[in-house]
């Protein structure tokens, strides 16, 4: 692990609490996010204290061309100064060559895109890598992982002992993920439909991938274009819930909360170190965590 490196594309709350974790670990850190220090401001991060936050609105025209990148590196060096660099690249997402990604042994994106998700997972896993997407809205969060065809483990099998070499049963990549549809995303705890959180992240990002933004206060475009979305991936247009409950999601798309991004982000983290090592059997493919009932629930997305 202490060869390893982290690439965070888009501090978030969540991967802010990923990055926070795997640092104190020994984990190198890279980071990519070309957004202003203003994206901080409602961003919950122990990096800055909110009192920090609210003043990176301050009118100062110097300040607004300090990117996130830029402002989250002091911090993240000296968490752990014994790592001694964190590298950081202020290129907006989609003019990153591939090969930048390629580089990295874990790549964990958030605040991105569908499209953008499965080009920079696809560039990742090519060169034997890891890729995490994973996206905290209200008291929700979701996590897509693509861990390659080729990763193996060593399932833990009680105290200090391991089992042969293993490879993940059924793999899917995130392209084949995404060609799964919804209609068809089912097990035998979700035998009348695909989980709702997973469900709710997809449609918040079909309407990214359209609108190049998030819904935020969009709610009626988002709830026709989250009806049409339903339907057409095999669900009857009412499988969120009515009119009002799509709006209150499109009002929450893209707002995190601090419980729930501790928790995700601790959970992620140690995905990754699994992911890392090789010790222990990786969550396969899908994370869910609901903050209503605390509960944190994989899901295995097979193709039909």
């Amino acid at each position: 692990m202490s060869s390893a490196t982290v690439l965070y594309i888009n501090i978030t709350g969540v991967t802010s609490e990923i990055l926070k974790n795997l640092i104190l670990a020994g984990i190198k850190a890279a980071i990519a996010d070309a957004r202003p220090i203003g994206a901080l401001k409602s961003t919950p991060t122990s990096f800055l204290p909110p009192g920090d936050r609210q003043n990176l609105t301050e009118p100062d025209a110097k300040r607004a061309k300090v990117t996130v990148a830029q402002r989250m590196q002091d911090p993240v060096l000296e968490l752990n100064p014994l790592l001694e660099s964190c590298e950081i690249c202020e290129d907006d997402v989609d003019s990153i060559a591939d090969s930048y990604f390629s580089k990295f042994d874990i790549v964990i994106a958030s605040n991105i895109g569908l499209e953008q998700a499965k080009r920079i997972a696809k560039a990742t896993t090519e060169s034997g890598n890891k890729f995490f997407c994973v996206q905290s809205f209200g008291l929700y969060a979701c996590a897509l992982m693509d861990l390659g065809p080729d990763h193996s483990f060593r399932k833990e099998m009680g105290k200090d002992k391991l089992s042969d070499v293993m490879k993940n049963a059924s793999y899917l990549d995130l392209y084949g993920m995404m060609n799964v549809k919804l209609c068809d995303a089912i097990d035998r705890f979700h035998k009348s439909g695909p989980p709702q959180i997973y469900t709710k992240y997809r449609a918040i990002l079909n309407y990214y991938d359209e609108k190049k933004a998030w819904p935020g206060e969009h709610c009626d475009e988002f709830v026709g274009m989250t009806k049409s979305f339903l339907k057409d991936q095999g669900l009857e247009e009412s499988y969120l819930g009515s009119d009002d409950d799509l709006k209150n999601l499109a009002e929450i798309s893209n707002a995190e909360i601090s419980p729930v991004c501790a928790v995700m982000g601790g959970i992620l983290g140690n995905e990754v170190i699994k992911a890392i090592s090789g010790k222990g059997e990786p969550a396969n493919n899908i994370l869910m965590f609901d903050g209503l009932d605390g509960g944190c629930k994989s899901f295995l997305l097979k193709s039909k």
